[in-house]
């Protein structure tokens, strides 16, 4: 079952790089798919990451994967917030096909200035990000 939180929906279809030899998506795929609706969602708020002021280094990834999914077959992610500390953000994203969720990826990153240290998001900041979090 898919969440009935806030969330960003992208969708688009499996291409054939991103599938092994019996047309399968290969499982690190997972996380490239899970990058891209986390880009556009943050698009779609008007706020960019700012990568000319600050690093987002990646502090913790994981996912379960309950479904193979297909060269072609459209493929539905569903992104939400689930946590901005002062200087981190985590992500939940759930993937699905038109039979239900195939796998579940959850993300943080550690937002730092250039120089390396941490970068606290503000106030407003974490008002933009308010729509896509429960």
């Amino acid at each position: 079952m898919i969440t009935t939180m806030p969330t960003f929906i992208y969708k688009r279809h499996i291409a054939f790089h991103e599938t092994d030899a019996a047309g399968v998506v290969y499982f690190a795929n997972f996380f490239h798919l899970a990058e891209e609706a986390e880009t556009h969602a943050l698009a779609s708020l008007g706020s960019a990451i700012n990568a000319r002021e600050f690093l987002y280094p990646r502090v913790h990834a994981e996912a379960d994967y309950l479904a193979p999914l297909h060269f072609f077959e459209e493929v539905s992610v569903h992104a939400y917030i689930t946590r901005i500390g002062s200087t981190s953000m985590s992500w939940k994203f759930e993937i699905s096909n038109s039979k239900g969720i195939c796998a579940v990826v959850k993300t943080t990153s550690s937002r730092r200035y250039r120089d390396g240290r941490p970068a606290p998001y503000s106030e407003c900041e974490y008002a933009a990000y308010a729509p896509l979090m429960p």
